[in-house]
């Protein structure tokens, strides 16, 4: 097929049913790229000899070194089939883990994507997600089981067995398939559950309970992928051919007579063919007769490649003739058997005729977009539908019905911003100028000249005429567009629409989480300037990138991995910022917490009378070190009063169950929410905006903290949160069990509420301010803390001496109880008389939101709980890879020895049904990853490549301040204990980065070495 003009594909836009926007999606080096290429050869944009070597769709260099694609590639293709013309908007995608991003953004703005699956590896862990990925986004997929020439060159399958090894895969796949649908399914029905429950009209005494799931009456025969319903296409995109069962059907129609529709039903399955009766009947393994796909379609293909292989010139002019083919004298000559191969069966079995035609016949256009995913893209945050204003639920008519009359509204969802070099842009290409336009340029150079006399001899300038260029109207119809000119608007999606009631699409669902940081600077200081626009370009041209400036002035880059990180720091050598930067060493992200007191020692010794003595003189070491006017209880309460000595607090540090650590983790969004809610209520602003929904969602969350929070010392602390921290939204509490100042975060403050007492809540503000901070960084290695409960036990407020601080004094407490009063609980008894109140006001000042009183408390507040905090058993936390290897079983030992050495612990190995290969799960600190993937390459000479992916966060078991103090410890460790303690070493590298004081001895011995000869 020859290269279509641009007016060609303009014309093709405007037929909306014919248009199909598909993305490529698989795991790294399933062959994807090469199956682009094959298609983007029938267009005629590249040779057919070239496919799959070219790899056209790789654009970038480093994506050339590499061999793997690292940013989503447009293209549009033009295919024919039954005098229908089609334009099909090709994205193709990377699948390397650490560009998943690239995957969230293609998925977005297409209808329906290709899943390719390698014939060999089978479902690989990024196959998985990018199935989860279409699967969330409502897109519907079809299937390519690519490079299934390795079964018959490398494998060395016969045809039976390599049935078996498809039907497995297809198995696999259909698995997961089913595995999405089931929990879709379950979530409705709950969801349908919880609305019945909190319908009020349901009649209590006819209710019955349904034991069914819902499954049962759900149809998913339509979700599966099966060669019979055409949605599965087997390809060699390296060799140029690939079959769906259709087009054998087709031929064995004619031949045998069966008609084609009962061999379309037949051809994939255990069926085989009674030749004498021209019967199809079901297989009896036993008798071992053969199915009809390997007798009809793989045998063939296995007879060609043998043939070829063993260079049987007879037997390959035989096929050639029988198939009617015609192959050129220079690869029928060609000593590489690959290349025959590749002009026979490109021929026999076009691979573009077979996947293009899936592509047309089985995705949607854009007009058959479902009403689920227009409902659901429409829904930000925890919204519904039908909470929606009237003309915003209008919009799903003008979506379903992609008009393109004029007043038809635009909708635009920007997924991704591309930077492109401004000289590549089509109205700045240097071309060949016309007679006309040289002609025009001599006049417009003559008119110039002419008014610069008229102007320097003092005369008026004639009226010159402005060239207009007028914009030519744009393609119709739902697609995949590049529009210029939205840097300044918008910073990395965005939606656009000609209407203000379009409400904004949901973000992206994002599979990697940046975890990744390094400092960069430039190399000369002079380029500062250019290193912070070019940061700003690389924040827009990549959706995973995150760019933050530290308190410490660093420009830091936060970033998905290694490969990742990588290509960011080229784009902004060579594109963006196009000076020499130097980059620190990877900022390893660390988190402090608390345990619980250990029951056994580092020997493993149960800790008894003897060693506590031991301990107790440790802690009442640690307790010199605390200042004075610090009071530190047995069970570590901290006592501390401000410098003023107006506020006395006592706080308490627990540690949380891991389970609520999780859960407050996994509802950040939503205690965001809560936090603007009573933002917003304190402001007295409306609340109308908050919908049921909303509200059902913060009670489940509560619930799920009251089941796991359970027990004496946890009752009622659910209902005493009073913050949640760092950033007002993390994984740390800040409890409130002080008498007479009661505070909650789920209580919504009252109405409207007086002056005096919204100043009385200065002195909440304040202490949540320093349990923010407190949070914020931690006194380890100031890092932020995880699965932290701070409790504040009592909250006194003192009379200070001297004349008219006890009316100060007075106002304060009057505040404090006020505070209790702001949030909604009554107090009766407690306030001073509103009089007294106003009388006092000028006296005020130390209470003020910006006073030194408050700011006293801050710092007060935030010492406490770093010193509640140094009471209890402190530990770090380490960010931790889920490692996935593929590994052949001769390489399995210096896989694990690689892992061992960098503090890595296997979690799972099974082998891959059918192959010699075995998956390897394992949990890798961050910390240790750099460099795991180059290394288990070398190691195992290419033979196991490992993807990485964010995980969680770990306790790190060792305690980075332990010091022997047993007897068993001093015999275990020696009276230095200087065998190599992890917690530590992260903790001093994370201090020395930041200029904290690191307790290390440089010279051990300084005595000067004596020799035998300079003593004579």
């Amino acid at each position: 097929m020859v290269l279509n003009s641009l007016d060609k594909m303009i014309q093709l836009q405007k037929n909306t049913a014919n248009i199909r926007n598909i993305c490529v999606l698989a795991h790294v080096d399933h062959g994807k790229t090469t199956l682009a290429d094959c298609l983007i050869s029938s267009n005629g944009i590249i040779s057919s000899r070239l496919a799959g070597k070219l790899r056209y769709m790789d654009s970038r260099e480093d994506e050339q070194v590499r061999g793997i694609t690292m940013k989503s590639s447009a293209i549009s293709l033009h295919y024919t089939k039954d005098n229908e013309e089609y334009l099909i908007n090709l994205i193709d995608s990377p699948g390397h883990v650490d560009f998943s991003s690239e995957v969230s953004t293609a998925v977005r703005i297409c209808d329906g994507c290709i899943i390719v699956v390698d014939a060999v590896e089978g479902v690989c862990p990024q196959t998985q997600a990018v199935l989860r990925q279409a699967w969330l986004e409502n897109i519907r997929p079809v299937l390519v089981i690519n490079k299934i020439d390795r079964l018959i060159v490398e494998l060395k399958f016969t045809p039976q067995e390599a049935y078996c090894h498809l039907k497995n895969i297809l198995e696999q796949i259909n698995a997961l398939t089913g595995t999405l649908f089931t929990s879709k399914v379950l979530e409705e029905r709950a969801e349908r559950e919880t609305e019945s429950q909190g319908d009020p009209r349901s009649d209590l005494g006819e209710q019955v309970y349904d034991w069914s799931t819902g499954l049962e009456d759900t149809d998913d025969s339509q979700l599966y992928f099966s060669p019979d319903q055409g949605n599965v296409v087997f390809t060699s995109a390296i060799d140029g051919w690939g079959f769906g069962i259709e087009h054998f059907a087709k031929i064995y129609s004619q031949k045998i007579g069966i008609k084609k529709e009962v061999l379309l039903k037949t051809l994939w399955g255990d069926y085989y063919i009674n030749m004498k009766a021209k019967k199809i009947m079901k297989v009896d393994q036993a008798k071992g007769k053969k199915p009809l796909f390997v007798q009809l379609i793989l045998e063939n293909i296995w007879s060609l490649y043998d043939a070829v292989l063993k260079k049987d010139k007879e037997k390959i002019d035989k096929i050639v003739t029988s198939l009617g083919l015609k192959i050129g004298t220079r690869e029928a000559r060609h000593s590489d058997p690959k290349v025959q191969i590749n002009a026979i069966c490109s021929q026999w079995l076009p691979i573009s005729q077979a996947v293009l035609a899936m592509v047309c016949q089985k995705l949607p256009s854009p007009l058959d977009i479902t009403a689920e995913r227009v409902e659901k893209l429409m829904c930000a945050g925890s919204q519904t539908f039908d909470s929606l204003p009237p003309e915003s639920q209008a919009l799903k008519a003008a979506f379903m019905k992609c008009g393109s009359e004029r007043t038809a509204p635009v909708i635009i969802f920007v997924s991704k911003m591309f930077a492109v070099d401004a000289k590549a842009l089509p109205q700045n290409k240097p071309r060949p100028l016309t007679q006309e336009e040289i002609a025009q340029r001599r006049e417009r150079a003559r008119q110039r000249h002419a008014e610069k006399l008229a102007a320097s001899q003092g005369q008026a300038p004639m009226d010159s005429t402005l060239d207009g260029s007028a914009l030519e109207p744009g393609p119709e119809g739902e697609d995949p567009k590049g529009i210029g000119g939205l840097q300044d608007f918008v910073l990395k999606s965005a939606t656009l629409c000609s209407l203000p009631s379009c409400p904004p699409f949901i973000p992206l669902s994002f599979e990697a989480t940046p975890i990744v940081r390094v400092a960069v600077e430039p190399k000369h200081p002079s380029e500062m300037p250019q290193l912070v626009r070019g940061m700003k370009l690389l924040n827009q041209a990549d959706p995973c990138v995150q760019i933050l400036i530290q308190e410490t002035g660093e420009h830091v880059l936060v970033t998905a991995g290694e490969v990742h990180l990588q290509r960011c720091l080229d784009d902004l050598r060579e594109r963006f910022a196009k000076i020499q930067i130097s980059v620190s060493e990877p900022i390893i992200p660390f988190r402090e917490t608390i345990t619980k007191p250990p029951k056994v020692d580092m020997v493993n010794e149960e800790i008894g009378k003897q060693q506590k003595v031991a301990v107790i003189h440790q802690t009442k070491e640690d307790q010199c070190k605390i200042p004075e006017g610090i009071h530190v209880d047995s069970d570590g309460l901290i006592t501390m009063t401000t410098p003023n000595k107006l506020a006395t607090l006592s706080v308490r540090a627990v540690p949380l169950p891991e389970e609520v650590t999780q859960i407050l983790e996994e509802n950040s969004d939503l205690i965001r929410s809560m936090e603007q809610l009573t933002s917003s209520l304190n402001e007295g602003k409306s609340t109308e905006m908050v919908h049921q929904k909303t509200q059902e969602k913060i009670w489940e969350f509560k619930g799920k903290l009251e089941q796991h929070l359970t027990g004496r010392k946890w009752r009622n602390t659910v209902d005493q949160i009073w913050s949640f921290g760092p950033r007002k939204c993390g994984p740390n509490i800040l409890v409130n069990k002080s008498e007479g100042f009661q505070n909650s975060v789920w209580a919504a403050p009252a109405g409207k509420v007086s002056k005096e007492a919204s100043r009385s809540r200065d002195v909440g503000n304040s202490i949540v301010s320093g349990f923010q901070l407190a949070t914020l960084s931690g006194p380890m290695c100031e890092e932020p803390l995880m699965g932290v409960c701070f409790v504040l036990e009592r909250l006194g407020l003192s009379k200070p001496e001297g004349p008219g601080a006890s009316d100060q004094q007075d106002a304060e407490q009057s505040d404090v109880v006020r505070e209790g009063r702001g949030e909604g609980e009554a107090h009766d008894g407690h306030a001073e008389p509103p009089e007294q109140r106003t009388s006092q006001k000028g006296e005020l000042s130390p209470a003020d939101c910006y006073g030194p009183f408050s700011g006293q408390l801050i710092a007060t507040m935030k010492e406490a709980c770093r010193y509640a905090l140094q009471a209890k058993p402190q530990r770090l936390m380490a960010a931790m890879y889920t490692c996935d290897i593929m590994a052949t079983g001769d390489v399995l030992g210096r896989v694990y020895a690689v892992l061992s050495k960098r503090e890595g612990r296997v979690l799972r190995e099974e082998m891959k049904e059918g192959t010699d290969m075995f998956i390897i799960k394992a949990a890798l600190p961050v910390a240790e990853s750099f460099g795991f993937a180059d290394e288990i390459r070398k190691r195992t000479s290419g033979l196991a490549s490992p993807q990485l992916v964010f995980s969680h966060w770990e306790v790190i078991p060792s305690d980075p301040f332990w010091v022997p103090t047993t007897e068993e410890e001093y015999l275990h460790f020696g009276e230095k204990a200087d065998s190599e303690n992890q917690a530590r070493k992260y903790m001093n590298a994370v201090r020395k980065r930041k200029g904290l004081y690191v307790e290390e001895k440089i010279v051990e011995h300084a005595e000067k070495q004596r020799t035998l000869s300079k003593n004579k």
